[in-house]
């Protein structure tokens, strides 16, 4: 137990973010010897320069603390898994700089099972919003794991889609696996932290959600997948840089593809001219693993996304005016008043109505879109 005491304080040394920490814990001897290294002989341990040597100076705290630590980590049903540990995930053992150690709030991904990581933009389209509900669903449907950042957009809605598809979903945070970040994800969060899903970091608990652990989280998010998609990014995007992680692993890269004049599908389509997979549905993912194409998917795996069947719900005959006048791009109540030539009173309760009828949707105070499904 005292050596697991030892790696858990190298665990916590990665929100320095140190690239190959494995690599400086065994020229050390171990985490032992190197949480027991001298001050003055730090320096001359292979990859530690004078900065991380005041790093770990500043960060080693009493043992009696650390055990302290520890325990109460145990306590939260945190559990920490070393890299030598059997149940490390093979994934992440051949990319650039993995993880010392993971920190798990209920499971880690079945190494059997094949991985889809889906990202894309916070502030995603109403669009954006349908394409990552299908896959999420969609590939969840067929076993497939689904991993992503909990983040709130596109990360997050495909993620909630698994879960209610049956799935299985799988959060890596740029914080401790203790805070649900963002906060208003939070239901999220708790369904994720049941049954064999899982909250995952390298940062240890307590790890506060700041700007400069992010970038490095992407790397586990793309190294436990087997296929990276990309739903809706804007030119420059934080999300490229999953995509540039994940094409440093070797992994593929699918993208869905969006229209010319929209700036949220602007890095989708420059990554397909790139040599990016588009994707054209379920079937052309499960393709891309090497996996049987369910008869229902082959039927559209070469189809673009537009011809996807679009689920609506049936409509009361006193709404149809207004509903008819939706679509999925966001139009203010004024609008949609005046194009229905009716009150704007008249228009926002028939708006309202709809809303609660499941086949409109308010985006935004006062704006609003078509609710529909795709199969």
């Amino acid at each position: 137990m005292e050596d697991r005491i030892y790696d858990y304080w190298a665990a916590s040394l990665q929100d320095g973010y140190i690239g190959n920490l494995i690599g400086i814990v065994e020229s050390a001897g171990g985490a032992r010897a190197l949480y027991e290294t001298r001050d003055s002989h730090l320096e001359s341990i292979p990859g530690v320069s004078e900065k991380l040597a005041a790093y770990i100076i500043e960060n080693r705290p009493d043992l009696r603390l650390l055990e302290k630590e520890y325990f109460m980590m145990n306590s939260k049903g945190i559990c920490y898994v070393n890299y030598t540990d059997p149940d490390y995930p093979e994934r992440l053992r051949s990319i650039p700089s993995p993880p010392y150690g993971l920190f798990v709030k209920g499971s880690l991904p079945d190494k059997y099972r094949p991985a889809a990581a889906i990202v894309g933009a916070r502030q995603c389209s109403e669009y954006g919003r349908l394409m990552a509900e299908y896959l999420g669903t969609g590939l969840a449907k067929e076993g497939i794991n689904i991993i992503s950042g909990m983040a709130w957009g596109i990360d997050g809605i495909s993620q909630f889609a698994a879960l209610s598809a049956g799935g299985r979903s799988y959060a890596v945070l740029g914080c401790g696996v203790d805070i649900p970040y963002p906060s208003k994800n939070r239901v999220l969060y708790n369904k994720l932290c049941e049954g064999d899903n899982g909250i995952i970091s390298e940062y240890a608990p307590g790890t506060s959600p700041i700007a400069r652990l992010f970038p490095p989280r992407n790397r586990i998010i793309s190294g436990l997948c087997d296929v990276l998609i990309v739903v809706e990014a804007r030119q420059k995007s934080g999300t490229l840089i999953t995509v540039d992680m994940a094409i440093d692993q070797g992994k593929c890269v699918m993208v869905v593809p969006g229209r010319l004049t929209d700036s949220l599908s602007a890095g989708c389509l420059n990554l397909i001219s790139q040599g990016a997979f588009p994707v054209t549905g379920i079937g052309s993912v499960l393709e891309q693993l090497n996996m049987k194409i369910p008869e229902k998917c082959g039927k559209t795996r070469n189809k673009p996304i537009g011809s996807i069947t679009v689920t609506e719900k049936d409509i009361p005959e006193e709404l149809q005016c207004v509903a008819n006048i939706l679509t999925l791009e966001p139009q203010s109540a004024e609008t949609i008043a005046n194009k229905a030539k009716l009150p704007l009173n008249a228009a926002m309760i028939m708006l309202t109505k709809l809303d609660l009828e499941g086949c409109a949707r308010e985006v935004w105070p006062g704006y609003f879109v078509k609710y529909v499904t795709i199969t």
